[in-house]
């Protein structure tokens, strides 16, 4: 079995010392793609921050390759972690080629310094997500879905082993979600990155992961693959909502009959 990369060890996650649910542990492995999924409040945001070491747990550690995430300098652990926001940043004028190239800052001398292998690296990660065409476009005026892969795409240039994302398909039509799942499990195999995204598209998460992490409303997690989280009960109890029922062959939610 893959050695854990990315590992929460009875991680409690919070604001202002307020633990929002229990502790709970989570292997991450290299090469894999895992859905984490939760009704609003559950805290799928808040655990991406706290195992990005944007946020301090309140109690536990997040582990990479056995290192503590919190006890890193920030730019040891931006070599470390990419992280994909939901919202689109701020970028001014700035070009899609410029955006993908702040992927370098961590491991540059200075800002929009040039060293070996920069380049190569940019113009590898704006390959792998066919932004290449987008180069000379303004990022501002890119569709959601070509900026998506555009922030994608500086993830990568990043070369961190570990690539967290928020909620990557909040605005993009069914036939995006489907080309950005499986390019990020494409690029999950062939870098071996360990990829951990949020998601409220439950079918999408379903489909095209390899495993999932779910919240369950009663402070429970599950983590495992798709299939048994929908065999086990883990998805229907997380989202059971009154008068429906999760159809575990369909997978999606019906009207009580």
């Amino acid at each position: 079995m893959t050695t854990p990369r990315l590992h929460a060890e009875a991680l409690v996650i919070g604001h202002a010392r307020r633990p929002l649910r229990p502790a709970l542990d989570v292997l991450l492995r290299p090469g894999t793609v895992t859905a984490l999924l939760g009704n609003n409040g559950s805290g799928k945001s808040t655990l991406l921050r706290t195992l990005s070491g944007a946020l301090p747990p309140i109690s536990g550690r997040v582990l990479l390759n056995d290192r503590p995430v919190h006890g890193m300098m920030e730019r040891d652990r931006a070599r470390q972690v990419a992280v994909v926001l939901a919202h689109r940043p701020r970028t001014g004028l700035m070009r899609a080629e410029e955006v993908v190239r702040l992927g370098r800052v961590p491991w540059s001398a200075g800002w929009f310094r040039v060293q070996a292998g920069d380049e190569a690296q940019v113009l590898q990660a704006m390959e792998q997500t066919r932004t290449v065409e987008l180069a000379s476009r303004s990022f501002n005026e890119l569709s959601d879905g070509e900026a998506q892969r555009v922030l994608i795409a500086r993830a990568l240039a990043q070369d961190a082993p570990v690539l967290l994302l928020d909620e990557p398909t909040a605005y993009l039509d069914v036939s995006q979600r489907a080309v950005l799942m499986q390019l990020l499990r494409t690029i999950a195999r062939d870098r071996g990155l360990t990829v951990l995204l949020a998601t409220h598209d439950l079918q999408q998460a379903l489909d095209s992961t390899d495993a999932v992490l779910v919240l369950g409303r009663d402070g429970t997690h599950f983590h495992g693959a798709p299939e048994e989280a929908v065999r086990s009960g883990a998805i229907a109890g997380a989202f059971a909502v009154d008068g429906l029922r999760f159809d575990a062959e369909t997978r999606v939610f019906r009207p009580l009959e």
